[in-house]
């Protein structure tokens, strides 16, 4: 029997859908897709006996995939169903697939839902990797405008601040949200946020982990992504990027490092939903081989 695995992304993933062309060039069968597209693209239906057994079947206007039949599930980029904002459809579509995705019985990549969403909080990372013997920036989280107005002092102003458990506020889906003012008493708004001191960086590493396999990549220039080359770990290092996605619970994901000018290695963050396709094309590193060698595990003899 052929393995199926459901690849869960938004809309437009390219780096899901060269996976899953990898995939199916092992003879897998594949399915990516948008969680937005419920409840008009695609259905879900789940059928219990009196035993309590479940059938759960999503249907697509294409096809029909039993989920009870599914090697893997890959929690890619997964983002809730969408609708008209004036009723509470979406919410319940959301609430039934929640469901669905959780109780399902097979691999799950990189990790259950619960354990991705814990796996993402700033401070749970942060606290990890330090216990491990990665070195911090130094950081504050907070909620006071003061105590956030003291560090960026302290530190002359040579700070990033993002919102806690959001993406760095300026991003390339939204260019125009500005970073927190951290000298206007209004700025801060009522989020919590966090504010790091920056960290001389001779380079910016990209470190993909799969499973047991660890690629890094250098980042020379900020202004230019394709220059991109392979970096080789100190074992150390190697070895605790390692313990670190396994404390985290993460059979995949990526860590972003700064290498400062003396050498040291210093941790910045962990993302389970990370890219590597770009890292991939350029350096030549095999990561895509080793996210299906996870994606669909050998059978046991």
């Amino acid at each position: 029997m052929s393995s199926t695995v459901l690849i869960l992304t938004e809309d437009g993933d390219t780096q899901a859908r060269h996976v899953a062309r990898a995939l199916a060039g092992r003879g897998a069968d594949t399915l990516v897709l948008d969680p937005g597209w419920f409840p008009g693209v695609a259905r879900i239906s789940v059928a219990l006996d009196p035993s309590g057994s479940a059938r759960r079947t999503l249907l697509t206007d294409e096809r029909r995939v039993d989920l009870d039949r599914l090697t893997s599930v890959w929690f890619r980029r997964p983002g809730p169903p969408l609708g008209d904002p004036a009723d509470d459809g979406p919410v319940q579509q959301n609430g039934l697939a929640s469901d669905v995705w959780d109780t399902l019985d097979c691999l799950a990549v990189p990790a259950s839902r619960a354990v991705i969403q814990r796996a993402q909080r700033k401070l749970y990372q942060l606290s990890a990797a330090g216990r491990l013997g990665f070195e911090l920036p130094s950081t504050l989280i907070s909620t006071d405008h003061d105590e956030l107005l003291d560090f960026y002092l302290a530190h002359q102003g040579q700070i990033v601040t993002r919102v806690l458990n959001r993406p760095w506020a300026i991003t390339e889906r939204n260019p125009q949200e500005e970073v927190p003012t951290l000298t206007d008493p209004k700025g801060t708004g009522p989020f919590p946020l966090v504010a790091q001191a920056q960290v001389l960086r001779r380079l910016a590493l990209r470190v993909v982990v799969t499973g047991s396999q660890v690629f890094a990549a250098e980042i020379h220039s900020p202004t230019s992504v394709r220059r991109l080359r392979p970096h080789v770990l100190p074992d150390d290092v190697r070895l605790r990027c390692q313990n670190l996605m396994h404390a985290l619970g993460l059979s995949f994901g990526t860590i972003d490092l700064t290498l400062t000018p003396e050498g040291r290695y210093v941790f910045l963050e962990v993302n389970p939903g990370g890219g590597f396709l770009l890292i991939e094309e350029i350096t030549g590193m095999p990561v895509t081989e080793a996210l299906c060698d996870l994606l669909l595990p050998a059978s046991p003899a």
